[in-house]
């Protein structure tokens, strides 16, 4: 008999411990063959956030689209202290803003980078059998270059945690809205 079964995935407003297990299976004539995507969503991202950096960016996150409402920004740090955002959709502030912060943000947020050997983490945390998450994407400049590191699936409860502080040390700024040339 031949068909194909498709195992539906959680969207990323449900529980993220889905298993990397279900996969989509394809019968063919009685036997099972696992179908394994191409290359993987946070391969796909860690290709386009790794080249044209800019020299003067120190920082950045970038929330990624799900199937679902998940938060899609980009929020941009550069040693000056000015702070780019830009913010997509399903987020408090759609279009683009610029802010400034002190150096001792910056340092903040180094420190906490520090704190979770960041620059020593895998570039890429990933299942390519799970379609349906986010990714965060974290790029920040350290003494040998720019360390990208995408995280969708199963990442370091620390990586989290640090996205979540990154996150939080830029809320509160005075965001001015960036006209759109």
């Amino acid at each position: 008999m031949i068909g194909m079964f498709a195992l539906t995935l959680l969207s990323c407003k449900q529980n993220k411990q889905v298993q990397a297990e279900k996969v989509e299976e394809t019968v063919v004539a009685g036997d099972t063959h696992l179908q394994e995507p191409q290359q993987s969503e946070a391969a796909i991202h860690l290709e386009r956030n790794s080249n044209n950096l800019p020299d003067s960016l120190v920082a950045r996150i970038q929330r990624t689209a799900c199937f679902g409402r998940c938060p899609i920004y980009t929020l941009s740090v550069y040693e000056s202290g000015y702070v780019d955002y830009n913010g997509e959709k399903w987020v408090e502030k759609e279009g683009r803003f610029s802010s400034r912060v002190d150096q001792s943000v910056i340092d903040q947020l180094m420190q906490k980078a520090k704190a979770i050997n960041y620059f020593e983490l895998d570039h890429t945390y990933d299942s390519k059998y799970v379609t349906d998450l986010p990714a965060t994407i974290t790029t920040l400049k350290g003494e040998n270059g720019f360390h990208v590191v995408v995280n969708r699936y199963q990442a370091p409860e620390q990586l989290t945690q640090f996205a979540q502080e990154f996150d939080q040390l830029f809320k509160g700024l005075d965001w001015e809205s960036v006209p759109i040339k």
